[in-house]
């Protein structure tokens, strides 16, 4: 692919490169931010250039700029470029077995944080289970604005594992978290107890199987992260009536669920012995977190 930019050893202003690689990125919805993002990442830097800069776009930096223009020109996300997606204000590493994290989802670590903050003073620390880890970043992300809390993470994919345990160590928590790989909360010796946890979060997959998604999301996360069959609803259904046994008494479970999905996922919940306290919406103002507690 021409990029139309001659590679050159002088500084130049950065805008007018910026405008150059916006005008082909027509199936961005934000070409000019992607933009100077793409060139920042191809002089070696984590952040996006801002148009006043000057800039030296050798031949080496031009190079690996042509390729990051044709990847995300194919859909590639700007946080599978990076490697990383912040999320609660924190960095966490991707991989392929991994789900791009979504701000959306920020709206359980909001919830979950609320309810610990009620949490009697000299309680005991706060258990934590991440159903479904994948980044680990809903659970290294209570881990750090709970400093006593510990947690432990499960995902069927021994990948997003490794890379969990690999973020837990870069944000300085991993001696409060454990992860293993397991599908959901598959009996594990010493980890499932009967009654252990405080608060259970999962981000479970709950979209139909025949639904259609942005190229950016169906060709670049993990589909078992994504899609849990013809109604959205297997993943509930296989771990609802999971939870109630390893709740303390006092425990909330908050699991993400799809914007219409309210109403099935809260009738599951009850057949599965669990009393839905409450709706959290997500920053669009859409139903995005069920609030569960034993019966």
């Amino acid at each position: 692919m021409s990029l139309q930019i001659t590679p050159s050893s002088d500084l130049r202003t950065a805008r007018p490169l910026i405008g150059q690689l916006a005008s082909k990125l027509t199936k961005s919805t934000s070409p000019r931010l992607d933009a100077s993002w793409l060139l920042g990442l191809s002089l070696g830097q984590d952040r996006a250039i801002q148009g006043h800069e000057d800039i030296c776009l050798g031949s080496v930096a031009y190079e690996h700029l042509t390729a990051l223009m044709a990847r995300r020109m194919k859909g590639e996300p700007i946080s599978r470029l990076r490697g990383k997606r912040e999320f609660w204000s924190h960095d966490f590493y991707l991989n392929d077995a991994t789900l791009d994290p979504r701000a959306d989802t920020e709206c359980l670590v909001a919830a979950a944080c609320a309810f610990a903050a009620l949490k009697p003073q000299g309680a005991r620390p706060a258990q934590i289970l991440d159903l479904g880890t994948g980044s680990g970043c809903i659970l290294l992300s209570l881990l750090l604005e709970q400093p006593h809390a510990e947690g432990v993470g499960t995902d069927i994919a021994a990948l997003a594992i490794a890379q969990a345990r690999a973020n837990a160590a870069v944000l300085g928590v991993a001696p409060r978290a454990r992860f293993h790989h397991t599908s959901w909360c598959d009996p594990i010796t010493g980890v499932f107890m009967p009654g252990l946890f405080d608060i259970i979060i999962s981000n479970p997959p709950y979209i139909e199987t025949r639904a259609l998604l942005m190229a950016d999301v169906a060709d670049y996360d993990p589909h078992r992260a994504l899609f849990a069959g013809t109604d959205g609803l297997d993943a509930y259904r296989a771990l609802l009536p999971r939870l109630p046994a390893l709740m303390h008494q006092h425990a909330r479970a908050f699991i993400e669920i799809g914007s219409t999905q309210k109403e099935p996922v809260s009738a599951l919940a009850i057949e599965s012995g669990l009393a839905v306290c409450g709706i959290e919406l997500d920053f669009s103002g859409r139903d995005r977190c069920l609030i569960l507690a034993r019966r």
